[in-house]
């Protein structure tokens, strides 16, 4: 089972790997910047599964759904 962004706590550094099953989302993650490769940190996450809040890059904040969270495939920096 692959980790996806969604299954990551509060406060860890993880790198993005893929997307999910070739995801209808990809463009939509494409278009808010989000690669295979990038570096993200999740900031926060919203009781009773919603939004997830992320640092991407130095100055870049942004917040996902939690269904697209699901798609976005990551590891955890450092493994």
């Amino acid at each position: 089972m692959s980790l996806t962004l969604a299954d990551v706590p509060v406060g860890t550094k993880v790198e993005v790997v893929g997307y999910e099953g070739e995801s209808l989302y990809e463009f939509k993650f494409i278009s808010l910047g989000i690669l295979p490769g990038d570096h993200v940190e999740i900031k926060s996450k919203s009781l009773f599964g919603g939004p997830i809040a992320l640092k991407h890059g130095e100055w870049n904040f942004l917040a996902l759904r939690k269904d697209y969270a699901n798609k976005i495939i990551v590891k955890k920096l450092g493994e």
